[in-house]
């Protein structure tokens, strides 16, 4: 039997690039393969990270934002083109990179990857006593309940109905899904010896000639020439809480938002880990976080935490060190939602595998290191049904256990399955073994880097005669003899330490000597 020359669409295998100059990339030409696991290698400021981030990731996800309509790409960061002549072949890239999750206070492990959505799910169906939906599991939707008449066109003629309508959300309405409870301190708002033109307002930003003032001075509430501590008991309330309000300050209308709540918006609903540093040292000293005495942190309404499945509720299951969790999952046996289990099972399953077993799912993210969060995105994207993407990573294994190296390699690998071209910046043996294909970028750094100097298998790599292949496989050596012990320590002197006998005539007092 004759075959069949290859379709058109099946010989785009090659991502090319060509001419790169990004930072100190040297006209840079090079064929990286589509769907195989690509690792670049080379001392620290080699170029590794122009060539992949800068060039390849930096353009791809350019050409993806100007499929926008113009109004869109306003909102965008503008990004400009590379550096490089020609780019050819490229795919969707996703940058998994170390940087920390979470600039929302609301952001939890469960939330950032599939976990809570298929947990409040499972508890839809199975939980007793039944609540509702799965989003009368979530912390974040609100229960709301109203009712009103609607006008209807029915048959020609205008009717008037009663309608209500009623949402069941898990929120805890105590501290709205927070977790905590804060109390302001007033003091640290604002100097009530001074008026607003006096500058009054301490909160960072808020100058006297800002917008953030100007609406208070302008909105006709208040005096802004008198000292806050004379105001009158309406003018304090105005100051402090007053509901949103529609005002017209000069020829602009602005809604005008007591001082408590424009706080509380911009500065508390982010997440602390997530501020600026002069922002977190003002949230610090002017607001106390205690747990929420209602839900007890939980995050959840009563009733949410009242439905259990097999003795437990979704705020112990959420609480619950996720290798925990994961083997009361695979022990729940109810075919009506197998499917669910299963996904559940194999997602937990990712985090045991890559080493993150001792979190929990109520773990804000925020508070994940940077290697804790790569690997977290990792696990998202892993449940992704996307292929023919490209996957970048910076240093993934940086800060590892061997043994969760070992792991992550695994990862990569089943990133690379799914038909996904995966690209990985690297500097560990234990990962760079594990390459389908292999660049070398150098030889040194800086203006001395920005070459390839090779590109092939890791075989070939071994035997190419660059730095990275010439010390492929060196380890550390353990010494073959070992110091011999002179049965007495050093002295202060030569420990760099301060004699406790200094002052004496004689140090032979002193004990550490």
């Amino acid at each position: 039997m004759m075959s069949l020359p290859p379709h058109a669409a099946d010989i785009h295998d090659l991502i090319r690039v060509q001419g790169a100059r990004e930072n100190n990339l040297k006209n840079v030409t090079i064929d990286i393969p589509k769907r195989r696991l690509t690792v670049f290698t080379g001392v620290s400021g080699s170029g590794k990270s122009s060539l992949v981030f800068s060039t390849i990731a930096a353009e791809s996800q350019r050409m993806i934002n100007e499929t926008y309509s113009a109004f869109l790409q306003g909102f965008m960061p503008t990004l400009a083109r590379p550096d490089v002549d020609v780019l050819e072949g490229l795919t969707t890239a996703i940058i998994v990179d170390q940087e920390r999750m979470g600039a929302n206070s609301r952001s939890t492990v469960g939330t950032a990857t599939d976990a809570n959505a298929l947990l409040r799910i499972l508890f839809s169906r199975l939980g007793q006593p039944h609540i509702g939906s799965p989003q009368a599991y979530s912390f974040n939707v609100a229960s709301i309940s109203g009712a009103g008449a609607v006008t209807l066109e029915r048959a020609g003629k205008t009717v008037k109905e009663r309608r209500s309508f009623t949402i069941t959300g898990g929120m805890c309405p105590r501290c709205e899904g927070m977790g905590t409870v804060n109390d302001i301190d007033l003091t640290q708002l604002y100097d009530s010896a001074k008026s607003l033109n006096e500058g009054a307002l301490t909160i960072p930003g808020y100058t006297p000639d800002g917008w953030g003032v100007r609406i208070f001075t302008g909105s006709g509430f208040l005096d802004a020439d008198k000292p806050i501590r004379d105001y009158s008991a309406q003018e304090l309330e105005d100051f402090l809480y007053r509901e949103p309000t529609k005002v017209k300050v000069g020829d602009i209308n602005m809604t005008y938002e007591g001082l408590v709540p424009k706080v509380q918006k911009a500065f508390l609903s982010k997440d602390r880990e997530a501020m600026q540093p002069h922002i977190r040292v003002f949230v610090d000293r002017a607001v106390t976080f205690t747990t929420c005495p209602e839900c007890r942190g939980t995050r959840l309404s009563a009733a949410a935490r009242s439905s259990k499945v097999a003795g437990i509720s979704i705020a112990d299951a959420c609480s619950l060190q996720i290798s925990d969790l994961a083997g009361w999952v695979r022990a729940l046996d109810e075919p009506s939602v197998l499917p669910l289990l299963t996904a559940l099972r194999q997602l937990l399953d990712s985090f045991v595998e890559i080493g993150l077993g001792y979190l929990s799912l109520d773990r804000p993210a925020g508070t994940l290191s940077g290697g804790e969060a790569q690997r977290t995105k990792m696990i998202r994207h892993l449940g992704s049904s996307l292929t023919d993407v490209t996957y970048v990573f910076d240093e993934p294994t940086i800060g590892l256990h061997p043994h969760d190296i070992e792991r992550m390699n695994t990862l990569l690998l089943q990133l690379r399955d799914k038909g996904n071209t995966v690209l990985v910046v690297e500097h560990k043996p234990e990962t760079i073994v594990i390459a389908d294909h292999v660049v070398d970028l150098g030889p040194g750094a800086g203006t001395a880097g920005g070459t390839v100097c090779f590109e092939g298998t890791v075989e070939e790599l071994r035997s190419s005669g660059t730095l990275t292949g010439r010390h492929f496989d060196d380890r550390s050596a353990l010494k073959n003899t070992v110091r011999t012990p002179r049965g007495r320590s050093r002295s202060a002197a030569q420990r760099g330490t301060t004699c406790r006998a200094s002052t004496s005539t004689s140090r032979s007092a002193c004990s550490s000597c």
